[in-house]
């Protein structure tokens, strides 16, 4: 029995002793080299399949050379003691810095995925009060919204987690294209010129708004202002009283004739 229980003990010690190892190691987490086709497959899902590998190389470096932007997809099969989102954040300061570009990072055991971009920069407001921007902007978080929401049937319908990590990662290179292609598209100060029409709207939206509550206020007010008089009225007497009230009922007792 004792024996028993020192055996277990020291199973439980040399497990304890694995999980405090692997938490050192993730919390002493170092970066890898970028990869130079944007893609760390960690959890080795397409180094099986290696089409799917060079797709999404393919639609990473698309992105790319239309735009200079940097897109990087990392998998791993799990993170123990990190989460996507802290992966992401960790993998985006040690590849791209203060550069445009963004991370994603897909758990693939979960099919959790987050991703990790800089801040954006500061927009320069030149001659004539139009935007100068020195580089492609950040993907704002309704752009990302929308990307997603149209990959989202897609990644839905998958069998596997290759063909999964497959359609997010061409689905993200992809949408975050378009965006890039519609921002370079938009004259120069398109943007803040949208802004200001935006906030113009919305100020006359709330203006009117106010509007419309201190109209309702006031009806309110008069209303309750209003005084209702009622005649006099003369009853007569009915049986020596001068209301009448409760039931009648009637009945007969004699016969009924034809």
């Amino acid at each position: 029995m004792i024996g028993g229980m020192r055996g277990i003990a020291a199973v439980l010690l040399s497990i304890r002793a694995m999980c405090a190892v692997v938490c050192a190691q993730e919390e002493e987490f170092i970066a890898p080299p970028p990869p130079a086709d944007g893609v760390l497959d960690e959890a080795r899902i397409l180094a099986r399949e290696p089409e799917r590998h060079r797709a999404i190389a393919e639609a990473i470096g698309e992105v790319q050379a239309r735009h200079g932007f940097r897109l990087y997809y990392a998998l791993y099969d799990s993170l123990i003691s990190s989460s996507a989102g802290e992966r992401a954040m960790q993998l985006q300061q040690a590849w791209l810095g203060d550069k445009p570009g963004m991370v994603l990072v897909l758990e693939t055991d979960r099919g959790v995925f987050r991703f990790g971009q800089a801040p954006p920069k500061q927009e320069k407001i030149g001659p004539g009060g139009l935007i100068e921007r020195s580089d492609p902007a950040s993907i704002p978080a309704f752009a990302l919204a929308e990307i997603l929401r149209g990959i989202e049937e897609p990644l839905r319908e998958s069998k596997d987690r290759g063909e999964f990590s497959e359609k997010l990662g061409i689905g993200v290179a992809q949408g975050i294209g378009k965006v890039l292609d519609e921002q370079a598209a938009e004259p120069e100060g398109g943007t803040r010129l949208r802004m200001v029409v935006l906030a113009i709207g919305l100020l006359a939206g709330t203006g009117l708004a106010a509007l419309l509550v201190v109209a309702g206020l006031k009806r309110a007010e008069s209303k309750s202002r209003e005084r209702f008089l009622f005649p006099k009225v003369t009853v007569g007497m009915r049986l020596g009283a001068p209301y009448g009230g409760g039931k009648i009922s009637s009945r007969s007792f004699g016969e009924r004739r034809e």
